[in-house]
């Protein structure tokens, strides 16, 4: 069981303090996550990008659609990201989707490792998704 002073704690902090703190934020919500997460190059999502990230999220990284990528046999670079790798790219912004951008447009044509993967991942929606982000961050707008 908690301690009484643990949840006195917490009540003291709903009920006062935060909505105290929220009377004095200056910015939107939005600009308020650009400032804490700028740093870690994290990228405030929509409806569209959560959904493509409860995709990516089922990969379990075993591999099994390596086999079946053309472009890992043919790009070094590829082969060192690695599919799974590519997936954690899905809340990432700017260089790192910049970075990855000709990886990721060259493996929108090629759907040889869908069909291999045993967790269903439209591996081909994931990455088309992560394509369009990566162009628009080479652009320079914003979401």
């Amino acid at each position: 069981m908690p301690s009484l002073h643990a949840l006195v704690y917490l009540g003291w902090r709903a009920v006062f303090v935060e909505p105290v703190k929220r009377l004095f934020q200056r910015g939107s919500g939005l600009e308020r996550f650009q400032a804490a997460f700028a740093a870690d190059r994290l990228a405030p999502t929509g409806v569209a990008d959560r959904e493509v990230a409860g995709l990516a999220a089922r990969c379990i990284g075993c591999g099994l659609c390596e086999p079946g990528c053309r472009l890992a046999a043919a790009s070094p670079a590829l082969r060192a990201l690695g599919l799974p790798a590519a997936f954690r790219l899905v809340g990432r912004t700017g260089g790192d989707l910049v970075a990855a951008r000709d990886l990721l447009a060259a493996c929108r044509a090629c759907s040889g490792c869908e069909s291999l993967c045993p967790t269903g991942v439209p591996i081909g929606r994931v990455v088309a998704s992560l394509s369009a982000r990566a162009g628009s961050a080479t652009t320079g707008s914003s979401r």
